[in-house]
């Protein structure tokens, strides 16, 4: 036979339970956020919410990878600029008549 719930009045239970399940859980706190779990915004743009661990959002930490590869990919290509010889100065060829 079923029944309203005594403390919220809105759920049914069962002949024997004392409670709905809502209460229970309630009362036990399990859907109750805890303290330490609060939601820190990326320190980037601002609108999403910072990764566990980091101060930034998904989409910055990736634009921030992004721009470290293209930064470290220049100083490859800098650095293989002053490795090789310039190409020789072009001078006009010397008269041999």
């Amino acid at each position: 036979m079923l029944r309203k719930c005594p403390i919220c009045e809105l759920n049914y239970i069962r002949g024997n339970e004392t409670m709905c399940r809502t209460c229970a859980a309630e009362r036990t706190h399990r859907y109750a956020p805890a303290a330490d779990d609060e939601i820190i915004m990326c320190s980037e743009c601002g609108e999403k919410p910072a990764l566990p661990g980091y101060e930034l959002c998904e989409d910055c930490l990736k634009e921030q990878k992004r721009q470290a590869n293209l930064e470290i990919l220049a100083d490859k290509v800098r650095a293989d600029e002053a490795d090789d010889p310039l190409e020789e100065d072009i001078t006009e060829p010397a008269d041999e008549d």
